[in-house]
């Protein structure tokens, strides 16, 4: 089955299926820090190579863009890097960005259109789209479960699945475009069925809702497809898992810009 923490994990995030379990019955609650410490742990899960299909259909009607995207990552405790590379359409195959960042210091990257084209992915550009979809540059190098300020504010069942509703705010020493995010967690299965994400006054920006769920190769649920919808953005994007391996070992080289023009995994 596939995995879909490596493809967006920094959006919604997942939780260890049943060591989490027992320690919820174990207990009968859980505390915000220890829910997001847990959920953040498992989002750090070292190399990974995943496919994913991209749909963004516009909300007023209009043309579907559909791709098939390559994603390469390492997340580790403080430190992420990701590729993600256009395999079709053919009229866009070989865009591609790489971005990393480390806990503390600052975001660098670049995107690059074929056969020329390379622009530099900084701070002021973490705002702007992903591949012209309703997802953006941040929302895959966050791991807001590691933010300075974690709280519980209420439950509620969705798709007919209870959930505990996990707030995460950002300190001073995190890096980013969100003032807040808020996580529906089904405790059950511990997948992120929800998640919203708002700026720094409050306003929503971005609403990610899990549409099915599936085992992983590591046999944890995960949320495999889902929806983003970016408020006031005028489309929706449908992403789906469609494979994923951990069976990878990559080098500072595989996230250079030199790699990416490189649509190979290394085992």
């Amino acid at each position: 089955m596939l995995r879909f923490s490596q493809i967006l994990m920094c959006l919604i995030g997942l939780g260890g299926f049943g060591f989490f379990q027992s320690a919820m019955a174990a207990e009968g609650s859980i505390s915000a820090a220890d829910l997001a410490g847990r959920l953040a742990s498992a989002l750090e899960d070292g190399d990974s190579a995943t496919r994913l299909k991209m749909k963004i259909e516009p909300s007023g009607g209009g043309k579907k863009v559909v791709m098939q995207v390559q994603v390469k990552a390492r997340r580790n405790k403080g430190y992420t890097q990701v590729v993600y590379q256009v395999l079709w359409p053919k009229s866009r195959k070989g865009e591609a960005f790489v971005i990393e960042k480390k806990k503390g210091g600052s975001v660098k990257g670049y995107a690059y259109v074929p056969p020329k084209s390379m622009t530099p992915l900084g701070k002021a550009k973490m705002k702007e789209a992903l591949l012209g979809s309703d997802l953006a540059y941040q929302d895959v190098i966050d791991n807001f479960f590691r933010w300075q300020q974690q709280s519980l504010v209420g439950n509620e069942k969705v798709e007919r699945a209870e959930c505990v509703i996990l707030e995460s705010k950002p300190g001073s020493g995190d890096s980013t475009i969100y003032g807040k995010v808020k996580t529906w967690v089904d405790t059950r299965r511990m997948v992120a069925m929800r998640v919203e994400k708002y700026d720094t006054a409050g306003k929503l920006l971005r609403k990610i809702e899990t549409t099915r769920v599936a085992k992983d190769d590591n046999k944890r649920y995960v949320p495999a497809s889902m929806k983003v919808i970016r408020v006031g953005g005028g489309s929706e994007t449908e992403i789906e898992g469609s494979s994923i391996r951990h069976d990878v070992k990559f080098t500072d080289k595989d996230f250079t810009t030199e790699a990416l023009n490189d649509f190979r995994v290394p085992r």
